[in-house]
């Protein structure tokens, strides 16, 4: 009886033995699943190579060394800056004011103000100050200065900078004139001021 029950438990003992020698070769180590707990491939065996069910499934070994290739700066920072331009697309649609027709060099100019980053109480500021420059029209050229297109540029190829269209593309022309209003006044209102004032802006 006694002899039967040694065996029994041998027995019991070996295959409890198994079994733990069977979940160990495919339960990742401790430290993987901790440090990587949705990581969906199997760690390498103990010669490095990973087993043939992760081989079959998860054909790409995985580093996890980190990243560590060398990325120039300016390569970074070109990514980043289509990333927010792509962002900023995404803005919400500007609301045009129901005085302004849609599709005009007007509404362009105050959805451009707006994604530009003036508040839109500057809007009655800018759009006296340009329609009295060339009310809006992005062919308007000055006889006798040659100030040219929608903000009169002045000389005419300053636009240049933003674009090699400034002659005839009156994004082009808005974006240089709301970029010189903001370096040089700050906003509309100061810029408009300034026209009143002494004629020019």
């Amino acid at each position: 009886m006694g002899g039967r029950r040694r065996r029994r438990a041998s027995a019991a003992a070996a295959a409890a033995a198994l079994l733990l020698t069977a979940c160990a070769a495919t339960t990742p180590p401790a430290a993987d699943v901790a440090a990587s707990p949705t990581d969906p491939v199997s760690p390498a065996g103990p010669t490095g190579a990973a087993s043939s069910t992760a081989a079959t499934e998860h054909p790409a070994p995985v580093s996890r060394a980190g990243a560590r290739a060398d990325v120039p700066t300016a390569a970074i920072m070109a990514q980043l800056a289509r990333r927010a331009e792509r962002i900023a697309k995404r803005l919400p649609e500007v609301q045009v004011p129901a005085d302004v027709d849609r599709g005009s060099n007007r509404a362009l100019g105050f959805q451009m103000m707006v994604e530009f980053g003036f508040p839109e109480d500057q809007w009655p500021y800018l759009d006296a100050l340009w329609h009295r420059e060339s009310g809006w029209n992005h062919l308007a050229e000055n006889p006798s200065s040659g100030a040219y297109g929608i903000p009169q540029s002045l000389p005419a190829n300053k636009m240049a900078v933003v674009g090699g269209d400034w002659r005839t593309n009156p994004e082009t022309q808005i974006r240089w004139g709301l970029a010189y209003i903001a370096a040089r006044y700050g906003n509309a209102q100061k810029a408009w001021a300034h026209s009143e004032r002494v004629g020019w802006y």
